[in-house]
């Protein structure tokens, strides 16, 4: 359950212009998503998602890191997995 302090945050980012909005997450969701909680629902996000898009997604993370090759991927994302799984367990 939200805490009063997250419920006015929230309230005050849903008052936000678009343009405020996109501002603000451009800024902050790098903060967000890192933490155990933001990895855990971009992992719920990507069930949701059909095969296709999923492969879309895919398709524009390799794009965006063309320089990396198939190995350093997997690599990053193993260490990813790896420190979730270790922030669950504290």
């Amino acid at each position: 359950m939200a805490t009063k302090r997250v419920e006015s945050l929230i309230a005050e980012i849903r008052a936000l212009s678009e343009t405020e909005r996109q501002e603000l997450a451009h800024e902050v969701l790098p903060d967000l998503l890192t933490t155990r909680a933001g990895l855990e629902e971009i992992d719920r996000s990507l069930q949701t998602l059909s095969d296709k898009e999923l492969d879309a997604v895919i398709e524009r993370a390799r794009r965006r890191a063309a320089s990396l090759g198939d190995e350093a991927i997997a690599v990053i994302i193993d260490e990813a997995v790896r420190a979730v799984r270790a922030q669950s367990r504290s």
